[in-house]
């Protein structure tokens, strides 16, 4: 007689790793959103009014600050309701380090957007 794997365990696997997925996919939009603005305030020097893509490039910066905030936030809520539970997880503590990082690497890309772009 096989033994078949507990279905209950497969299932908080299944959850686990769509948790996973989709802290990733929070931060592949926090990075793509990062490179755009920075490509914009970079690349479209003088086709556009500065001040429109200054702005243009601030709230792309601005918003992929937030999806990491997002990522690391919806990845620790499920975390959370999960703890008790002996599955194995990215520890949380991991997950806000990442975030933090990408997140300080938005608001220096911020800071830095007036030095990118020629003042007038």
């Amino acid at each position: 007689m096989s033994s078949l794997p507990d279905t209950n365990m497969l299932a908080l696997d299944r959850t686990v790793l769509a948790n996973e997925r989709t802290y990733a996919a929070w931060i592949r939009t926090g990075l793509t959103s990062l490179l755009a603005g920075l490509g914009i305030a970079r690349f479209l020097q003088g086709s556009m009014p500065l001040w429109s893509t200054q702005t243009i490039a601030a709230v792309l910066i601005i918003f992929s600050a937030v999806s990491f905030f997002l990522a690391a936030w919806r990845y620790e809520h499920l975390h959370v309701g999960m703890a008790h539970l002996d599955v194995k997880m990215i520890p949380v503590s991991m997950v806000k380090l990442s975030s933090l990082v990408l997140i300080a690497c938005s608001l220096i890309a911020l800071a830095g957007l007036w030095y990118i772009t020629p003042s007038l």
